[in-house]
This record gives structure tokens, sequence and C-alpha cells, in this order.
């Protein structure tokens, strides 16, 4: 009996025993495995590759398969602040003494490394906000040791992100002015190449959006004085950033609200211009007007009380005038009152010939209230008593002058002189030096101070309000 028991102890050992060699055979390689993981959270290389090296091969084959997942567990830790940035990048080393796991620790090294070279910028930045000039200068130095985990185009990119991100925080007002340009300073400061342009870009934008929201403000008060034309050049003037919506929204309310305010408050600001008289400020605003809004208004009405039934004949012709009909090279108008009956002739010419001897003019007047062609005269000086002084139609000479007369219907040339080499004619017959300047003196003496070189006139495209802000002479 004793013997039995005996047995039965050693044979229950040895099951014990073999239990235990099982279990511990079993469980080693997953014991390894775990401890491979266990010493990269940890950062340590050496351990990580000595229990790595303890595997088979089907066992470094698991390792390997959880290796992605397994750094992105610790980039997730980095990212809750469970791990600091010198832990997580120690973490991510010891990935690398697993054999052929150099490209994912550097994937993710480069994902950690550039979420820390955007958080110092930032705290930079805000260091800089706080004047904590200290600071500032003790996270430069762990940016520089940042720096060395990315390469160039990396750090670039990442600086214009952060460029894009802080401007859009400028535009939604979160942070001002000053503060759009100390991110661009210090982007600056860290770069050499597309960033540093590119911040001197945002530095403009910043600049620019500074002064249009400067001058929205002030526009408010432009609307409240019932200024709509200033607001709408100010508006038609004005780029937005398209990625500040907030202000592109209000300049596009502001625009619609002002242009739909003018057009029932202009025909009423030109009619009480013409009440009190202000004929030039009547004709300004409604210029102004019809650039702005065209056909949008109708000033018809209100123009019918500004012009005399002279000035509509006039501006009905040259709304009608087809210069490139004409047999002479016309781009000129100017109006003068030969005869002194408040009614003046008009003239229309080549501005190019006023520092010539003579201007050839088509001259028109107002006959029966319409525009009626007098005629195309080379015209040497307009005079003021029904007369103008003419080149003779029988052509000129060294000397040449022909009094043409207007009896308010018809030019008539009458008496005429002049010189041509050692000969003198008047009215076509040789006379002497004397009889010639007498004559000449005669014609000359009917001359007004008002050339057509010194006279106030316009060019074709200006003259409707050319004509209607006309005022005879005194």
């Amino acid at each position: 009996m004793k013997n039995g028991w005996k047995k039965l102890f050693i044979f229950s050992l040895i099951f014990i025993l073999l239990e235990v060699v099982g279990t511990v055979f079993v469980m080693m390689p997953f014991y390894t495995r775990n401890m491979v993981f266990k010493n990269i959270d940890k950062g340590n290389s050496v351990k990580t590759k000595g229990y790595y090296d303890m595997l088979n091969e089907s066992g470094q084959e698991k390792v390997c398969s959880y290796l992605d997942d397994f750094a992105a567990t610790l980039c997730q830790k980095y990212i809750d602040g469970k791990k600091n940035y010198e832990e997580t990048l120690a973490s991510l080393d010891s990935i690398k003494e697993i054999e052929g796991s150099n490209q994912i620790a550097e994937k993710y090294i480069k994902d950690v490394a550039s979420n820390e070279f955007k958080k110092i910028i930032n705290d930079i930045y805000e260091a800089d906000m706080q004047r904590d000039s200290s600071k500032g200068y003790s996270l430069k130095s762990d940016l520089d040791v940042v720096k060395q985990r990315l390469d160039n185009e990396t750090r670039e990119k990442l600086m214009i992100e952060i460029l894009n991100d802080k401007y859009k925080s400028f535009l939604a007002e979160e942070i001002n002015g000053d503060g759009m340009l100390d991110m661009c300073a210090i982007v600056k400061d860290n770069s050499f190449y597309e960033a540093y342009d590119y911040a001197g870009v945002i530095e403009s934008n910043a600049h620019s959006v500074v002064i249009y929201r400067s001058l929205y403000s002030q526009m408010q008060d432009t609307y409240s004085k019932q200024d709509y034309l200033d607001i709408l050049e100010k508006c038609n003037g004005i780029s937005v950033d398209e990625w500040d919506v907030k202000y592109k929204g209000l300049f596009e309310e502001m625009y619609a609200s002002a242009y739909e305010a003018g057009k029932t408050y202009y025909p009423q600001k030109v009619d009480e211009y013409i009440a009190v008289g202000s004929k030039s400020d009547a004709v300004d605003l409604m210029k102004k007007v019809e650039e702005i809004y065209g056909s949008d208004i109708d000033l018809n009405s209100v123009q019918d009380k500004l012009l005399d039934d002279w000035q509509q004949a006039y501006i009905d012709f040259i709304e009608s005038y087809d210069a490139s009909a004409s047999s002479h090279t016309i781009n000129t108008v100017l109006l003068y009152d030969i005869n002194d009956d408040d009614i003046p002739e008009m003239f229309l010419f080549d501005e190019a010939e006023i520092e010539n001897t003579y201007v050839g003019c088509e001259v028109y007047n107002i006959n029966k209230g319409k525009c009626k062609s007098l005629g195309y005269q080379k015209i040497i000086n307009i005079c003021d008593d029904g007369y103008l002084v003419t080149l003779p139609a029988s052509g000129g000479g060294d000397e040449a002058y022909a009094l043409t007369s207007y009896d308010g219907e018809t030019l008539t040339e009458g008496e005429e002189c002049k010189k041509v080499g050692d000969s003198y004619y008047v009215n076509g017959q040789d006379v002497s030096d004397a009889d010639f300047l007498s004559v000449r003196t005669g014609i000359l003496a009917h001359a007004s101070a008002y050339t057509i070189k010194n006279s106030k006139k316009s060019d074709l495209e200006g003259a409707r309000e050319y004509i209607m802000l006309f005022e005879n002479r005194n």
C-alpha cells in the first residue's frame, strides 16, 4: 500500500510537470510578443529588439501584422495627451528595430512631428500675443528640435496650413489684424521658401481686409446721409476676399439697398437742384446717375425741365450724328453765339486743326426748332457781332481773309482780301499794299477775343453734358 501511494505521487508530479512545461511552451510566444509591444510603448529599443529576436518566424510575422495599428494607437495617446512628444518619438523609434518596419515608423513619426511643429508655432504666437519673450525664446529652441524630424517640403506645407487656419480665424474676427500680421512674421522667421512668399501674400490680404472693413463702417454713415452713389461706386471698387463670407454678404446687402434707395432719391434730388437754379449740379448728378443706373432710372422727364428747346435739338442731332459718314474729320463740338440772340451756333471740327491758321468747321444753327446745316467754313476767328472771319472761298495766299456775315439763317461771304507774293488783292482786284492793309484791318476789327483754340469745347462723347451746361457769354 505504501508503495502504491508513492507511485501515485510520482506519477502525479510527472503529470503536473508536463502540464507546466506544456503551458510554458504554449504561452511563451504570446508572452514574448507582448513584451515586444510593451517595450515599444516604453521606448526601449534594445529590449524591443531582444524580445523580437526571440520569436520564431511565425511570431515575428504576427508582431509585424499588428505594428501599423499599434503605431496609430501610440499617436492617439500623444494626441490625447497621454504621452508627450519625446515619449512618443522614442516609442516610434523603437519600431525601427523590427526588420522591415522603418517605413511604418517614419510615417507616424512624420505625423507626430508635424502635429508638434504646428503646436509649437501656435504656442510661439500665443507667447508673442502675451508679450512673453522668455517663453517664446524657449519654444523656438523646441521648434529647432522638431524641425530635425521634418524635411523642408513638409515644413513649408505645414506653415502654409497654419497661415490659412489663422487667416480664417482673422476673417471670422476671432483675431485682429495685428494678430494676423504677427503670425505672418513668425512664419517668415522660420521659412525661406514657399511659406515665406505666401506669408507676404497673406500680409497684403490682411491689410486689404482691414481697410475694406473700416470702409464698411464709414459707408454705414454715408448711407445714413443718403449718398447712395458714393456707396455704389465704392462697392464696385472693392474686392472682398472670397473667404470673407460675412463681409462679402454685408457689402452685397449694402449695395442692393443703396441701389434701390437711389432709384427714388435721385430723380427727386435732380428736381430740387433745378428748382433752386443749380443747373450745373443737376447735370453733374444726372451724369453720375446715368453711369451707375443706366436705364434703371428714367431721367427724361427731369431733363425736359432742364433743357431749352435749342439744347434738346442740338443733343438729338449729336446723338444721331455719324462722324464716320462726314467727308471731314469730326471729333469736337463748340457752341458760340455769333449774333448774340441767346441761341448759340454749333461748330463741329477736328481738334487737331486748332493750331492751324484756320479750322475747317461744319456750322449749324437752330431754325424753327430744328438743327440746320449752314455749310462748311474754314474759320480763322469767330466774331460776336454776326460775322465770321474765314478763309476766302476763292482760296488762300500768304495772307487771306474774308468777312462772312450771318443773318440768323444763312452765312454769306462778303469782303475779302489776300496777299500772294508781292501782289495784293481785294475782292479779286489788284490793289496797293495800303489798300490791302486797310481792308484787312477792317475785317479783323470784327474778330473777338474768343478763338476756337481758347473757347470752351468738348469731344463728341461729352457733347451732351457740354450742351446742357452751356452758358452764353455776358
